[in-house]
């Protein structure tokens, strides 16, 4: 905890005392604290995102099988998005540290295809090629958390904090896909909406040092696996990770740059069946596989400081 310059002392009046008394150290103890109670981050954050989709399966046709993999990935564009952080400050080592960010995005995609492997099905010459598709998509994040926070290391310059917490998360995916299909498979039109929110405890960390006066370096990082709560039903991780720098024009405001960066993966099995076009003498081709899915949020953050 940074203590202010040494109070001065002055004659005035007859209360020279009080004066006195707000040199004690108990009192400075006081006033460092009342400084440091709240703390208020207002920020605007760039971010881009990444989703991915990989996996592996096997398709029939009754007699035989093929297996196939796949691993894609559609990047988005950037956008200013709005980004706050609060701190409460209850004792010497003790505080409540809250978070709030999201990420809306709207995009269109393209979809390669892919082969799978000839000569099991449809015989040595006859590969069955799944087309390439065009995608038009809705992505949407939204994240807010609520951490207890114990330092585990607290000196006047640098403080390491551990804590748990809670986390409310939305998630949205909203796409249209169509492919021109080939020979073996009808050209397609489908639509998923698929979205989910809740709650889950999670696990919080964070670093905080002060290399000179009105500086302050911080770095902090929150980890929710999707099964400690009622967020999905599907298995898998959240992680994220954060820094700033942040210079103090005066005692009680400031600004801050650093940069965000945060990724929820999951894992689920699916299965489905592939019809072939009228008038082709093959199929229905049942599948079932596993898929891994994630998205990869990062950008810069910029924003101003309150300390009241």
């Amino acid at each position: 905890m940074r203590f202010p310059p040494a109070v001065r002392r002055i004659a005035l009046y007859p209360s020279t005392f009080v004066v006195a008394a707000l040199a004690s150290p108990a009192a400075l103890a006081q006033v460092v604290e009342a400084d440091e109670r709240f703390v208020l981050r207002l920020s605007a954050f760039n971010p881009e995102a990444s989703l991915g989709f990989s996996g592996e399966g096997v398709v029939t046709d009754g007699n035989n099988e093929a297996t196939f993999d796949f691993d894609e990935r559609f990047d988005t564009s950037s956008a200013w998005r709005p980004r706050g952080a609060f701190g409460f400050r209850f004792s010497e080592r003790q505080a409540i540290v809250a978070n709030y960010y999201d990420f809306r995005r709207n995009e269109s995609w393209e979809y390669g295809g892919t082969v799978l492997d000839p000569g099991v099905i449809g015989g040595p010459d006859v590969p069955i090629e799944v087309p390439g598709a065009q995608l038009d998509g809705y992505v949407e994040l939204d994240l807010a958390s609520l951490n207890y926070e114990y330092s585990v290391v607290a000196t006047e310059s640098f403080q390491w904090g551990l804590g748990l917490g809670v986390t409310w998360a939305k998630l949205q995916f909203d796409a249209s896909g169509r492919s021109e299909g080939n020979g073996m498979v009808d050209g397609q039109f489908e639509t998923v909406t698929w979205k989910e929110d809740g709650f889950s405890p999670g696990l919080h960390t964070r670093v905080t040092w002060s290399p000179a006066d009105r500086w302050r370096v911080g770095l902090e990082a929150q980890y929710l696996d999707t099964g400690w709560g009622d967020f999905l039903e599907e298995d898998g991780h959240f992680e994220r990770g954060g820094l700033f720098v942040e210079y103090m024009i005066t005692p009680r405001a400031g600004v801050h740059v650093g940069y965000d960066w945060f990724r929820l993966k999951l894992y689920d099995d699916y299965r489905g069946t592939a019809e072939a076009p009228d008038g082709i003498d093959a199929g229905p081709f049942p599948y079932e596989g596993r898929l891994e899915g994630d998205l990869r949020v990062h950008g810069p953050v910029a924003g101003v400081t309150f300390r009241f």
